[in-house]
């Protein structure tokens, strides 16, 4: 994984602006960038036909159709994927998937840095509803990993995923935070810090567990519904709580 700065500007930490006061014609101009990686109309009317023809083909015929057809717009994708519908991609051209991958319906890929990527490995299955951001660190996923539904993978900062991990529902790994040391100016215009989150192989994450930034879990460890994690996990433990206290050790 490649470095990415510890420390961003307002300006930087907001990315492409949504909204800008130059009108309607900027507004568009940013939407295609954000959506492409690029300035070219040609290119953002080409994805989007793609996208809108096959996005919401119905049954598992669709979702195994949108496997091969999508193969012309992200990096790559391996054999027999299972993508099913109403997927939304922000330049997937950053977005690589291996063999066998399963992507839950309504799932999001957010690219917003053309530096950084989305790599996900073989048998990897991500529940409905789920969401998935890179840039400026990347978002790096092991084989045979498994997400519950409504996961945020926030991965700003990068984050690194082994093998064989498994998350519950509603899980957040959170790799950024905002600055707030001037009490005088609103935090969100003071920037942001970022933070890489590794996990290690074997991780089971619960139901609504929240891991924040910088933190590191060690292979096969267990965390609790609901707890959330602020400091170093140790390999083979189990923790609980808010913030996350390790209470036995499995071996």
């Amino acid at each position: 994984m490649r470095e990415v700065p510890k420390r961003l500007t307002a300006e930087e930490f907001a990315g492409i602006k949504e909204i800008s006061k130059e009108g309607l014609r900027k507004n568009f101009q940013n939407y295609v960038i954000k959506s492409t990686g690029e300035s070219s109309l040609s290119k953002y009317l080409w994805q989007g036909t793609i996208l809108s023809l096959f996005s919401n083909f119905p049954t598992a015929a669709g979702a195994v159709l949108r496997g091969r057809v999508y193969k012309t717009l992200l990096g790559h994708i391996g054999s027999n994927c299972f993508i099913e519908k109403n997927i939304r991609f922000n330049i997937p051209q950053k977005v690589f998937l291996g063999d066998r991958v399963i992507i839950g319906e309504s799932s999001w890929f957010d690219i917003v840095d053309l530096e950084c990527e989305i790599r996900i490995r073989d048998e990897v299955k991500i529940g409905r509803y789920s969401t998935f951001r890179a840039g400026p660190g990347d978002v790096l996923i092991d084989k045979e990993v498994n997400f519950g539904a409504f996961n945020v993978i926030a991965g700003y900062g990068g984050i690194e995923i082994g093998k064989y991990t498994a998350m519950g529902h509603h899980v957040a790994i959170i790799t950024y935070t905002h600055v707030f040391e001037d009490p005088a100016i609103p935090l969100r215009f003071q920037g942001g810090e970022l933070k890489k989150v590794s996990i290690g192989e074997g991780v089971w994450l619960g139901t609504h567990a929240v891991v924040l930034p910088g933190v590191n879990i060690g292979d096969n460890s267990v965390v609790g519904a609901g707890a959330v994690v602020t400091t170093d996990i140790p390999p083979y433990s189990i923790a609980v709580g808010v913030p996350a206290k390790v209470i036995k050790k499995r071996s």
